[in-house]
Order: C-alpha cells, then structure tokens, then sequence
C-alpha cells in the first residue's frame, strides 16, 4: 500500500511538473550583476513575452556584483547569467565558466568625481568605488587610471561599494571622491556639479562588458535551453533599438525610474548604450576577452592558459548564424 502511495505521489508530481511546463514554460534562473541599462534586453525578453515565445520562464535575479554572480553559478543556484568580465576571474582560477555571447564589448564607464578634482593628477590620495574587487567596474577604473599615469595600487584606494545606486550615494554623501557610473546616472551626476573626468566609451578599450556567461557543463546539459534564450536576447535587442519608447518604458520600470520627470536620463540610457554600445549580433569578442586576463595581471594563476579562446564559447551563436535564424531577426 505504502509503494502504491510513494508512486501515486511522484506520478502527481511528474504530471504538475509537465503542467507548469506546458503552461509557463521551461523555468530558469538567470543573475544580473546589478540593476543598470546594460541589462535591459534581459528585461524586455521577459517583458515583452519573447522568452514566452520560445518556452521559457525566467526569473531575472540582481546580485551586488558579477563576483557574487560567479559563485552562484559555481554552487548551482543560477543556471547562467548576463555579466562582464568578473567571470574571468573565477575562469582563470578553475571555474567551469564561458562567455557565449557578448552584446556590450567595450567599457561603458564614466570616472564621476568631485568638483575639486579636475586633472588625473589630483587623483592621489582619493577614494574610488567600485562594485567588487574584479569585477568590470574594478577592470574598467583600473586601465583608466594607468592609462593616465596613475598607479591604482599605490596613488589612489579602491573600495568595494556595491552597484552604481550604492556608489553615487557614497560620493553624495562624501564618503568617496569618485566612482565609475554608466546611464542613467552619468548624466544626472554630471548636472548635478560633479566632474567627468574619464569617459571610458570614448577610449574605445575592448572588453567583455557584458554577456552570456554559463558553465560548460550547463551548456552540454541544456545547449537547446540557452539556444532559446540567445533567440529572446538578440530578438529583445532588435525591437529596443527599434522602438525608443518601448526601451525608455523598459528601462524606467526596472531602473525604478520615474519616465516623465527622469525622462531626460532615460534618453542618455537609450542612445548611449541601447543605440551606440549594444550590439546587434552579440558574437563571442577574443580581443576584448584577452584584454580581460590581462588585466587579471597577478590574480591569474602562471600555469592558467592565457589564450581567450579556452574562455569563450563561440560554437552557439555560430549555430544561429547557420541555422539563418541572425539573418531572419534583422532581415
């Protein structure tokens, strides 16, 4: 009696499971980094019902930074992730991690400081933030600062804050003397009386910005899975490229952002990142990858391979440029 039960019961779990599945679609678990406007087509994939489209239901989970990203994937608590160049740091150290696509492949940032400070060399002796210790926002501070003649280890403190809400809140509130920031916030800090003194988009230094990154092991596992949701993701950054008030909607409803009163940071967002810095086709960027473990310098092991290709993981995206399907989203 007691196994007829157990098997009535994994019968009716079986049979709920193939329900939910026919009914909202296969489920995922998907991090961000944080809440910025890289992330966008993330939210207008599942918005606009384009992950529904090709049977998947994701939850789209923040974390404070690509570091805490990496060890969710590691311990198995996300199925993949939409990140920058952190991953490398846990790639390089062992960690079952690619990057499949790459829509955002140059830094994004600006250096936001305080009105007193108006040269590189009144840096010295300043307090910067950042999200976390090797994430992109440490890399892309880190080469703007050397590129300009100062040694981040020794002439300035980099402190971890959080993400960039965090991080302008710690320089209004004087705790830090500068911080790196992408739209919407770039702007409004601007206006109100702080500095740009670095526009890293304008450098034009290649860099896995922000991707899709997944462990090789969930790739061999459930390659059809993420195929899909390449599919919503290049389809989601077609249609906000497309329709700038669908983008400024999406952006203002998980930015936390009001669309009249914030509408003027929410147009730096669309033409800044949406229209001149996502890319079309998000193909796998090597240059951009081997500028990542660079700039890893010591923090990669010496027997660590140094080659970008043992970092990505092109065979994806190529699939749908064969299958034609690249080529029907912008046909």
């Amino acid at each position: 009696m007691m196994q007829v039960k157990l098997l009535s019961l994994s019968c009716l779990s079986l049979f709920l499971f193939l329900v939910n599945e026919v009914a909202f679609g296969e489920a995922i678990r998907v991090g961000i980094p944080g809440l910025s406007a890289e992330f966008v087509p993330v939210w207008a994939a599942r918005d606009k019902g384009l992950l529904k489209k090709y049977n998947l239901h994701a939850e789209i989970i923040p974390m404070q930074g690509g570091t805490q990203l990496v060890q969710a994937m590691i311990g198995g608590s996300l199925d993949f992730a939409v990140m920058g160049g952190a991953y490398l740091t846990g790639a390089v150290k062992g960690a079952d991690l690619v990057m499949v696509a790459t829509h955002m492949d140059k830094f994004p940032y600006s250096l936001i400081v305080k009105p007193a400070i108006k040269r590189a060399e009144d840096l010295k002796g300043t307090k910067l933030a950042i999200s976390r210790f090797g994430s992109s926002s440490d890399a892309g501070l880190r080469v703007s600062l050397q590129r300009s003649g100062i040694n981040p280890d020794k002439d300035v403190t980099i402190l971890q804050v959080g993400g960039q809400t965090e991080r302008y809140a710690a320089l209004k509130a004087g705790v830090v003397d500068g911080t790196v920031v992408i739209p919407p916030l770039s702007g409004p800090a601007q206006r109100a009386g702080f500095n740009e003194l670095f526009n890293m988009t304008k450098l034009g230094i290649p860099y896995p910005q922000e991707g899709v990154v997944a462990s090789r092991q969930y790739i061999a596992k459930r390659r059809d899975t993420l195929l899909r949701f390449l599919k919503g993701f290049v389809e989601a950054v077609r249609d906000l490229k497309a329709d700038k008030e669908f983008a400024i909607a999406v952006l203002a409803k998980h930015l936390r952002m009001d669309p009249k009163k914030d509408r003027e940071a929410l147009e730096d967002s669309f033409q800044e990142v949406v229209i001149e810095q996502m890319l079309k086709i998000p193909n796998p960027n090597l240059e951009g990858v081997k500028m990542g473990i660079e700039l890893l310098g010591k923090e990669r092991p010496a027997k660590t391979s140094g080659d970008p290709k043992d970092y990505v993981d092109t065979t994806l995206m190529a699939e749908l440029e064969k299958s034609g399907f690249l080529r029907s989203v912008y046909k």
